[in-house]
């Protein structure tokens, strides 16, 4: 005995309540999926914010791209206080550029780069996410209390970063090295 074909008819009386179902199920999902999207648009958007107190260190920042920090934490978590964008060499998103407070030069900046000097927090880890055209690097260091310090993270020539110290009382920049970082969960990259 074959089934008889449902009658077109009644499919017809049916499909807008399941359309609606659908779209009802593709709103929510888009908007549990927002949410990630809201902190992928915070972490783009919020400035780094330097320390109102307790012992910190100068940080020159040289680079073509973007550079966003996440303080006192040796991981990212751009949702943990004080973590934003330190400069960007793109219109568009937060940054701090061309900020001033009187690091001694270490050289000239190369072409197409944009930097600031901020203070960061001394004794205490702080995390680093570069992003530049053709570069990825994630890093951290422990700034030491009082020092100058100069980030270039330039990825024109080559993909890396590199961190100069000059010591308190010190005469000349000298290499110091950067800790190898990740993120803190899976979803702290937004």
């Amino acid at each position: 005995m074959s089934e008889s074909p449902r009658p077109l008819s009644n499919f017809c009386r049916h499909a807008p309540t399941r359309m609606l179902q659908h779209a009802l199920t593709l709103t929510v999902l888009t908007l549990l999926g927002g949410c990630g999207a809201l902190t992928d648009v915070r972490s783009f958007s919020t400035p780094y914010s330097s320390p109102d107190n307790g012992a910190t260190a100068r940080l020159r920042v040289v680079s073509d791209g973007m550079v966003r920090a996440v303080p006192k934490s040796d991981c990212l978590d751009f949702r943990l206080p004080g973590a934003g964008v330190m400069v960007a060499y793109r219109d568009g998103y937060a940054n701090r550029n061309a900020e001033n407070l009187g690091i001694p030069p270490l050289d000239e900046h190369p072409p197409a780069t944009v930097a600031t000097e901020l203070l960061v927090p001394a004794g205490q880890p702080i995390a680093f996410h570069y992003i530049g055209a053709r570069c990825y690097n994630m890093f951290s260091f422990v700034p030491k209390a009082g020092a100058d310090y100069q980030l270039d993270a330039v990825g024109l020539y080559k993909c890396g970063v590199t961190l100069m110290e000059l010591p308190v009382g010190g005469k000349t920049f000298s290499p110091s090295p950067l800790k190898e970082s990740k993120l803190c969960r899976v979803t702290d990259n937004f």
